[in-house]
C-alpha cells in the first residue's frame, strides 16, 4: 500500500486553500433582460463581490442556455473593480481574466474562468493576480465585474445567467 500526496498542494504551498482550510461560495448571477436598446458599449455587470485580496476566483459556470445568445457582444472583459465613495465603479485592473473574448461559445466550456484563459494560475489569490498586498486592499472590497466593450445587438429580451464559484480565505 502506497500513501498518495495531493500534488496540487505540494505545487501550491502558499496557497491559503492548503494552509487554513477551504470554504467555497458560490454566487447565482442573474441579469435582468438585456436587449439592444437598453445596452452600450462598456456596460459593466458586477457578477460577485465584495471579495477580499485573499479570496479566489475558483470557477464560472454557465446556467441555462440565455449565455450564448449575448454573441453579438463580442468583446468582453472580465476584471477587478471597487466602489469608490460615490458608489461609482472604479477599476483596478479589468481585463485581468478575460481581455476581449466572446460569449459566443460560453455553453462549450465547462469552466469559462480557464476556458476563456488557459494560461490563468488558478492558484493565485485575488490580490496576487493584481500584485496587490493587503494593505493595499479597496475600503469595501473588490468586485469581479464583466464589462461588455460592444453593445449586445439582438433584440432580445436576453439573460445572462452564471454560477460563480468563490474560494473564500479563512485565514481572517
Amino acid at each position: 500500500m502506497a500513501n498518495k500526496t495531493n500534488a496540487l498542494a505540494d505545487l501550491n504551498a502558499d496557497n491559503p486553500t492548503f494552509q487554513t482550510g477551504r470554504v467555497l461560495k458560490t454566487i447565482q448571477y442573474r441579469s435582468s433582460d438585456i436587449t439592444a436598446a437598453n445596452s452600450a458599449n462598456g456596460d459593466l455587470f458586477p457578477l460577485a463581490g465584495p471579495l477580499g485580496f485573499d479570496d479566489r476566483i475558483a470557477r464560472i459556470q454557465v446556467r441555462g442556455t440565455a449565455t450564448p445568445a449575448l454573441t453579438s457582444a463580442t468583446d468582453n472583459d472580465l476584471g477587478f473593480w471597487f466602489r469608490n465613495a460615490s458608489g461609482t465603479f472604479v477599476e483596478l485592473d479589468k481585463d485581468i481574466l478575460w481581455d476581449g473574448i466572446t460569449l459566443a461559445t460560453g455553453v462549450s466550456h465547462p469552466d469559462l474562468l480557464t476556458g476563456f484563459n488557459a494560461n490563468l494560475d488558478m492558484s493565485k489569490t485575488i490580490g496576487q493576480l493584481l500584485n496587490l498586498g493587503t494593505d493595499r486592499e479597496p475600503f469595501g472590497g473588490v468586485y469581479l465585474v464583466l464589462q461588455t466593450n460592444t453593445a449586445q445587438t439582438a433584440t432580445g429580451p436576453l439573460r445572462l445567467s452564471l454560477a460563480i464559484e468563490v474560494d473564500c480565505a479563512t485565514g481572517r
